[in-house]
């Protein structure tokens, strides 16, 4: 330390102010001889310019200056060590005042390390060792019970670290896989957030990275959540699941299959069995069935008018043939008869070069039909793909629609008049459209608009960051939305309005939003006594949604807006179904999911217990066509074991 000695107080780093008559010079403390010396030096110059120029008067101020130097040199180097010794006791004063103003603030002023990777990271660590005047008193025992907790916590932590470590690496990979620009997870067990996470972009050109609060188009997800608005005006008596949809929409058509007229009700429309159409004018099944049709019976008759033209010529032809075949029959067998006497041997080379010319002409027609047949496999690959890219190129018309529309009457106008692909009830055709008659529905029963009754809905399920996918307001942490064009290049997707379609796939919303819904529908599902907070949803709706409706359903089952499959095994040690609840989504720049995974058997327990159990994952992808569906139910299997 560096003091003023004429203040004796901490000066700079260690370095020592002299002040001698305007000779004064900052010098630093380790050298203290030489300083010494230079003062020294310094005085003997001063004391030659004030004595005389005789030699005893110079030499006797000469040693009076010396001894006097000794003197003041003496009492500067007692006061720097006791300023050393103040200065030292009054900082380790200090500082154990601070240590003891640590130990008092309370835990929740201290600042612990927030990520968005894990919040696990949140968990209660181990106490660090404290003097046994500090340490509370008590019994072995709850020592003992102390530290199996605290060994039990960080067991925990570091499953939780591994789960989250091969977590991410499954998303990266498939990141990787689809080419997608962006993505952002939630993981919840239980009802408690363990990992939220963002991963690659949300806006490439500014450089914006993805976090867990990134707005998002959800898609598909959006049935849903309008399935929870339905569901709550069927238990309130407003809304019969059964009866027609005219009862709700007097203008909607009655319908006809097949010349037949036939009943639509919201049941069908929920579990996607109505026969309304999705983004295909025409069914193309059907289409081919006709085609078939006409082929077949195109050949049959012009089998039978050919069989019918030729039948006279045929008749009319025999009786000059048969005259003209004796007269060239018997010349012919006395020419046979002449050459067989005069040259028998050229008959024997003629039979031998026709069997040879035989055998190639077999070989040749061979090659020939099978250079047909694979001439006609090529025409079927290079027709089906011209169908594929038209039909496609067809449904994604409907995709890009970039106009507004003002009500759902005016949206329904789409597809009303439309011929239904089958009977309503007898097949499963996956429909957008048919969402749209479902909204229609909502607010016929409710009596109020349906943007109107479905953001009361996003208020009373707090989810705070989910709204309608318009373009003009300002929404916080928006993504940007991606596609890739037919060089596999990726570009900004195009501005498209999907007010035609809100109940069937036009809400933004974010994976923590999404995650909360999951728990709140698992927590319905269970929540089977009266104590304890009642679910947004009675348990007994929430088993009519996950259940799959009975008839022609997909191999992975459909209940009511919500992709359904129950546990089941078909034989030993082979594949095994778990009991789960997702919805998967896919629009123009996003693809989605929300998967829920209850804990086996606790609706055997009758919800005993805190509840919710189960894990509950949400994906948001900003660009389209990326499966995640099998990924998310990987990763929850996998916090499942947590």
């Amino acid at each position: 330390m560096l003091y003023n000695f004429s203040r004796l107080k901490p000066a700079s780093c260690r370095t020592l102010w002299f002040q001698q008559r305007g000779l004064g010079r900052l010098i630093s403390s380790p050298t203290l001889y030489k300083h010494h010396q230079q003062i020294c030096y310094k005085h003997e110059i001063a004391g030659k310019f004030l004595v005389s120029d005789s030699g005893k008067k110079y030499r006797r101020g000469k040693e009076q200056h010396g001894s006097r130097f000794r003197q003041s040199n003496m009492v500067n180097l007692l006061a720097s060590l006791v300023g050393t010794a103040t200065v030292v006791t009054i900082g380790t004063a200090l500082c154990e005042s601070q240590e003891e103003k640590k130990d008092i603030l309370p835990d929740d002023d201290k600042h612990h390390p927030q990520g968005k990777d894990v919040v696990a990271t949140e968990l209660p660590e181990k106490s660090e060792d404290v003097s046994e005047e500090q340490r509370p008193r008590g019994s072995d025992e709850e020592q003992s019970i102390q530290a199996t907790s605290d060994e039990v916590q960080g067991d925990r932590k570091s499953r939780i670290e591994e789960a989250v470590k091969q977590s991410r690496k499954l998303l990266r990979r498939r990141m990787i896989e689809a080419g997608a620009p962006g993505l952002t997870v939630a993981v919840s067990v239980n009802g408690e957030t363990l990992w939220e996470d963002g991963l690659g972009f949300a806006d490439l050109e500014n450089n914006v990275r993805c976090t867990p609060r990134t707005v998002m188009r959800i898609a598909s997800i959006s049935k849903s959540l309008t399935m929870t608005a339905v569901a709550k005006l069927w238990e309130e008596g407003k809304l019969d699941l059964d009866a027609p949809v005219q009862k709700y929409i007097p203008g909607f058509p009655i319908k006809k299959f097949e010349g037949e007229e036939v009943t639509i009700t919201t049941r069908h429309l929920l579990s996607h069995q109505s026969g309304i159409r999705h983004y295909a004018l025409k069914d193309p099944n059907k289409k081919e069935k006709k085609e078939k049709n006409d082929s077949t019976g195109g050949k049959k008759g012009v089998e039978s008018k050919g069989e019918g033209e030729s039948g006279e010529t045929k008749k009319k032809d025999e009786g000059a043939g048969e005259k003209k075949g004796k007269t060239k029959q018997s010349k012919d067998d006395s020419g046979e008869k002449a050459m067989a006497e005069k040259a028998p041997s050229k008959v024997q080379g003629k039979e031998s070069n026709e069997s040879s010319e035989s055998s190639q002409s077999v070989v040749e027609t061979k090659k020939a039909e099978l250079e047909k047949l694979l001439k006609g496999k090529a025409n079927k690959k290079r027709k089906s793909k011209k169908k594929e890219e038209e039909e496609n190129e067809f449904d994604l018309q409907e995709y890009y629609i970039k106009e507004k529309f003002e009500s759902i009457e005016e949206a329904l106008k789409l597809f009303q008049d439309d011929e239904l692909f089958f009977k309503p009830g007898t097949g499963y055709l996956y429909t957008t459209h048919g969402w749209t008659v479902v909204s229609g529905v909502v607010e016929g029963a409710a009596g109020k608009p349906f943007t109107k009754i479905i953001t009361q809905l996003f208020h009373e399920l707090g989810l705070e960051n989910t709204y309608l996918d318009v373009y003009t307001p300002i929404i916080y942490n928006r993504s940007k939305f991606y596609t890739r064009d037919k060089h596999g290049r990726l570009q900004n997707a195009p501005y498209v309005d999907n007010s035609y379609k809100w109940a069937g796939g036009g809400f933004l919303s974010t994976v923590q939003d999404l995650n909360k819904f999951g728990n709140a529908m698992l927590y319905s599902s269970q929540h089977q006594s009266e104590e304890g907070l009642p679910g947004y949803l009675k348990w007994k709706t929430m088993k009519e949604l996950w259940t799959p409706v009975s008839g022609p359903n997909p191999s992975s089952g459909y209940g009511l807006g919500w992709g359904a499959v129950e546990d089941s095994i078909k034989c030993a040690f082979c594949r095994e179904s778990r009991q789960c609840a997702s919805h998967t989504g896919g629009a123009i720049g996003a693809s989605s999911v929300l998967l829920i995974l209850p804990q086996a058997g606790v609706l055997k327990e009758n919800g005993e217990g805190k509840l919710p159990k189960g894990v509950v994952v949400s994906m948001i992808c900003n660009m389209q066509s990326v499966a995640l569906r099998k990924v998310a139910l990987d990763i929850a299997k996998i916090f499942e074991k947590v």
